[in-house]
């Protein structure tokens, strides 16, 4: 009786592991090809889970956005986005209904040749006197990485490049 009991146990085991749902995998070349352009939006509003939530989900409904993630922490909502079914203007709308103010758009930039405390200070304070930039989130010569919040209006990723270049540190 144990054994056919076991054997029981075992097999609804097995038949349950196989019907349960899987999670789904993003490709490993989403961002090039499946996901298309990205957007990465800083953001005020978003200070609590509930409401990075429900805009994730609203957003995720919306006919051309691939792909959805928000960060309660450092404030930001990225959006992937197939750019021949949606603007970039329609997602900066879609965003400011779920209640949140847009600051400014974030870039992280990886770059070569900070090799020091003094580095990165320099580079900060290039950034800072840039037209368009909003807030030079970080700049750290540990990870060679900086994060940017900028005005679109004013300036764009191609442009901070252009002035990261102008330094001796390479993007």
């Amino acid at each position: 009786n144990i054994i056919i009991l076991t054997s029981f146990l075992a097999f609804g085991s097995f038949t349950n592991a196989q019907n349960a749902p899987t999670a789904e995998k993003c490709p490993s070349k989403c961002a090039a090809d499946t996901c298309g352009p990205m957007v990465k939006l800083a953001v005020s509003g978003l200070e609590k889970e509930a409401v990075a939530e429900t805009t994730k989900i609203t957003l995720g409904a919306i006919a051309g956005i691939t792909h959805c993630s928000t960060c309660v922490k450092s404030g930001t909502v990225t959006v992937n986005y197939n750019a021949e079914k949606i603007r970039v203007a329609d997602i900066e709308k879609a965003v400011a209904k779920n209640g949140i103010k847009i600051v400014g758009y974030k870039a992280d930039f990886k770059i070569k040749g900070l090799a020091c405390q003094t580095c990165s200070n320099h580079l900060t304070a290039v950034l800072g006197k840039t037209k368009g930039v909003v807030n030079v989130n970080k700049v750290c010569h540990m990870s060679g990485t900086v994060g940017i919040t900028f005005d679109a209006k004013k300036t764009d990723k191609r442009k901070l490049k252009a002035v990261i270049h102008t330094t001796k540190y390479k993007v």
